[in-house]
């Protein structure tokens, strides 16, 4: 009886500690399929037209957004062999740093570095 006092007080840690894991904040195919078609011009291999996307509030950063706590990693993990020739790593986890937002002394969003 002890025994599984133990493990139940351990799993009740465990999900309190993780919770992204407990309730499945994870990303979906839907997110990796939305951040390729939007972004694709700024995380293909090779220089972009831009180095980064201009617009906070345009589709790629939407998109980025979408991604739950912004984890570009878990979009990394869902590319195919295929997309992984066609789509730079680094540059999808850039995304991140270039979408994500936060308030100026105005009131207005900016991009965080």
């Amino acid at each position: 009886m002890f025994l599984q006092k133990v493990a139940a007080l351990l799993l009740v840690c465990v999900v309190a500690t993780y919770p992204h894991l407990a309730m499945g904040n994870t990303c979906t195919e839907k997110h990796k399929e939305a951040i390729l078609e939007q972004c694709k011009e700024f995380i293909r291999h090779g220089p972009p037209p831009h180095p980064f996307p201009r617009e906070l509030h345009g589709a790629c950063c939407k998109a980025a957004r979408d991604v739950p706590q912004m984890n570009m990693h878990c979009v990394i993990k869902l590319l195919t062999p295929r997309e992984e020739k066609e789509y730079s790593e680094d540059k999808v986890v850039q995304l991140k740093h270039f979408c994500q937002m936060r308030q100026q002394q105005h009131g207005r969003p900016c991009r965080v570095n």
